[in-house]
Formats: C-alpha cells, structure tokens, sequence
C-alpha cells in the first residue's frame, strides 16, 4: 500500500505535466478583497498552449461591464500557470471604474473528474495597485 502511495507522489507531478494541455476555455469566478468595486467577477480565461508557453485573452464581467485582456504566461514545473495580462482589447464600465491588469499564480489540479485552476491575483490600474483576490476556474468540456 504504501509503495502506491509513493509511486502517486513521485509520479502523478510527469504524468499531469505530459498529458494536461491548458489549450481550451476555463470558466468560474475571480474575488475581489473588501474594498473592491464588487467580491466576486465572472471570469473567462482562453488560452493557446506551445511548450511550457501560454497566450491567450481573459475576460472579466459583471453584471452588464467587461473587460478582455490579452495574456501571456508559463507553466511552471511546479504545476502552477503563471500569467501577466498586457492590454485591455474591449470593454465597458462605469464612469468610477478602472479595470485591473492583472497579474496571478493559478495551480492546476485534478478534482472530481474536472481539471481546476486555482489562485491569487494582483494587478494595477492606470493610478494605483488594485485590491487583490483569488481565481476559481474550470475547464470547459468540449461539444461535439
């Protein structure tokens, strides 16, 4: 029994890293700390995958503003996706907003027979750091 456990711990870090592709749409939530313009955003993220490379765009909504950001990012040996967004490419907001450009560390797992990207988020505006939180994502299935 132990032996598996072992091989589970030694292994499952290649086996994740060799057969998971970040390529695909991921969707859930990003927070906002107290202070923030509201605590919980609905979040998109659609990344391409190349090597260890990610790009893709992000998009953060609520209710009827958004933002969508180019991203760039690298998959750490670790598990984690590190991302930095560049520039905002579309959006609405109220007169008293300022999207964040963000920054983050999400880590990948395996749960529930559903692949999650879990994290923290910094960023900034054009004026000052923006109040930080955490990112709940899941990756959408595919249709046929």
């Amino acid at each position: 029994m132990k032996a598996s456990y072992l091989f589970l711990l030694i292994f499952l870090p290649f086996f994740l890293g060799a057969q998971t592709n970040l390529s695909g749409t991921w969707k859930g939530i990003i927070t906002q700390d107290e202070g923030g313009y509201r605590s919980n955003y609905d979040m998109e993220l659609v990344l391409k995958q190349e090597g260890d490379k990610i790009t893709g765009r992000s998009t953060v909504r609520v209710d009827d503003i958004y933002a969508v950001m180019e991203l760039e990012g690298e998959i750490t040996s670790g598990g984690y996706l590190r991302f930095q967004e560049s520039q905002i490419v579309d959006s609405k907001k109220v007169e008293t907003l300022e999207w964040c450009i963000k920054r983050g560390q999400l880590l990948l797992k395996f749960e529930k027979d559903e692949w999650k990207l879990e994290g923290f988020w910094q960023g900034s505006t054009s004026f000052s750091t923006c109040i930080p939180g955490k990112i709940f994502l899941k990756k959408s299935k595919a249709r046929a």
